[in-house]
Order: C-alpha cells, then sequence, then structure tokens
C-alpha cells in the first residue's frame, strides 16, 4: 500500500498562503488629499519647487496669484502606514520677499504591505506669467505649459524623472542624469542649456544660443539661429538651423555617434569637419 504525501503538503502551502494574505486585504486601507492654496506673487518672484518623486504640472495662465493644488492618493496598505504616506507627501510652503518655496521630503517609505498598491502624488500649479519657477525633483516627472517671459532662466532640474515644456521663457537651464527633456516652443529661446548623462534632450522651436551635452543620451535640436556647441559620447546628434551668420561659432562633437547638420542655404562650414560614426552635412 503507497502512501502519496506530495498533494497533502501542496494543501498546507495553499492554506499557509490564504491565511497570511488575507489579513492584508482585509486591513487595506485608502487616503486621498485633495488641497489648494493661493499665494501673492509680485512680478519677479522666485517660485523654487524641490518635490523629490512627486509629479509637477505646471500651467502659466491670466492670475496674478500663485495657485498650488495637492493630490495625493494611495490604497492597497494598511491604514497607519497610508496616513504616514500621505503626511509624508504634504508640501511645506515658506514665503519670504521675492520667494515662494514649496517642498516635499517624503524620505523612505519602507515596505508598504503585499497585494495592490495604488499611490499618486502630483502638484498642479498655477502661476501668472511674470514669476520666475526653480523646479527640482528626484524621480518626480514635470510638465511646464505656458508661457514664462521673465524665467532668465527657467530652472529644470531632475534624476531620473521625465521633462516637457510645451510654450516659451526667456532661457531654459536643465541638468538631467537619465531623464528625458522635451521642449516646444512658441519662440526661440534667448540660451539653451542642457546636460545629462543618458537622457534624450529634444528641441522644437529654436535658440539664438544653445549648448547640450550628454554622454550617451541623443540630442536633438530643431530651428536653431546662432552659436551652438553640441557634446556627445555615443549619443545621436541631429541639429538644423534656420539662420546662420558668418559671426557664429558651431561646435559638434560626437566620440561614436553618428550626426546630422542641417544648414541654411548659401552658408558653408569653415574649419574642420571630423566624425568617427557617421556625418551628414546637408543644406536646405
Amino acid at each position: 500500500m503507497s502512501t502519496r504525501i506530495q498533494p497533502k503538503g501542496v494543501v498546507v502551502f495553499a492554506v499557509a498562503a490564504v491565511l497570511f494574505l488575507a489579513p492584508q486585504n482585509h486591513f487595506a486601507a485608502q487616503r486621498e488629499h485633495n488641497g489648494i492654496e493661493t499665494f501673492a506673487a509680485p512680478d519677479e518672484t522666485r517660485v523654487v519647487i524641490d518635490v523629490a518623486t512627486v509629479d509637477i504640472q505646471l500651467r502659466t495662465a491670466d492670475v496674478s496669484r500663485v495657485e498650488v493644488a495637492t493630490e495625493l492618493k494611495i490604497s492597497g496598505v494598511g491604514e497607519e502606514r497610508a496616513e504616514k504616506w500621505v503626511a509624508s507627501h504634504m508640501p511645506a510652503t515658506e514665503v519670504a520677499e521675492g520667494r515662494i518655496t514649496i517642498t516635499v521630503n517624503p524620505g523612505r517609505s519602507g515596505f508598504l504591505g503585499l497585494g495592490t498598491l495604488t499611490a499618486r502624488s502630483r502638484l498642479g500649479f498655477l502661476l501668472p506669467d511674470h514669476v520666475i519657477p526653480d523646479i527640482t525633483t528626484t524621480s518626480g516627472s514635470v510638465s511646464v505649459r505656458g508661457d514664462l517671459p521673465q524665467a532668465r532662466p527657467l530652472y529644470l532640474r531632475t534624476a531620473t524623472g521625465d521633462m516637457e515644456l510645451v510654450g516659451a521663457a526667456a532661457s531654459v537651464d536643465i541638468r538631467s542624469a537619465s531623464g528625458d527633456a522635451r521642449l516646444e516652443l512658441i519662440r526661440p529661446l534667448e540660451r539653451f542649456f542642457a546636460r545629462t548623462s543618458s537622457g534624450n534632450v529634444s528641441l522644437t522651436g529654436g535658440a539664438r544660443e544653445a549648448h547640450a551635452d550628454t554622454a550617451s543620451g541623443s540630442i536633438w535640436m530643431d530651428n536653431l539661429s546662432g552659436d551652438a556647441e553640441v557634446v556627445t559620447s555615443t549619443g545621436r546628434i541631429t541639429v538644423s538651423w534656420d539662420r546662420l551668420e558668418s559671426e557664429n561659432r558651431v561646435v559638434v562633437r560626437s566620440d561614436s555617434g553618428r550626426i546630422r547638420v542641417t544648414l541654411p542655404e548659401g552658408v558653408s562650414p569653415r574649419g574642420s569637419l571630423r566624425s568617427i560614426g557617421g556625418l551628414s552635412l546637408i543644406h536646405i
């Protein structure tokens, strides 16, 4: 007579798994916070935003005050952890003459439990066009829409979050480790500066002066109208000019990435053109 041990072991394991997981679902909580604050903002007020993992959505409008909308939501964790998560993601605000500072420092969340976890943290900003934003995140994404003519420059900094500007500013300064940056402009910038490690940089709408450098990211800049220095180690470079005068200086360099340069009709480069990965020179 044989004894079948394996099925009994399977049953015991399955029961243990059910008993272990059931309390997590039974005590799961959902917490939300939605709030709005407003602040006076005289001309050229600097709005400093440093919010770590929180996503940023910023828009300019015909308003005179700065409006900050907080949206926090978490579900699928225990009640105590949900309360702590919301509390740690609440923005702190400091107002001084000519400066509004909004910070979030969530710290380490630790283990939030088993099961289905949903967590969303986002700050929405409605700004008058006469302020100067200065935005920093670690992994939070940044989306800016509107016109910021006083921003010299508009600072956008992140480690891994993606950044987007649709609209205009006087100048833009971008720093990133691996986050991508995309700019879609309605008029040329006075100056554009971008530095990334592996993040890609994309600009349409032009700049009168441009500098972009990256280790392995690709760089794509269109509608330029002046000096430019574009450097990458292994990434692809694609640049084009609407206008280029004889006194302008252009440096485009890549160790192994392919380079594509488009010049206005009648413009001929002076100096040397060297490429390891390949070079395309086009006139329009």
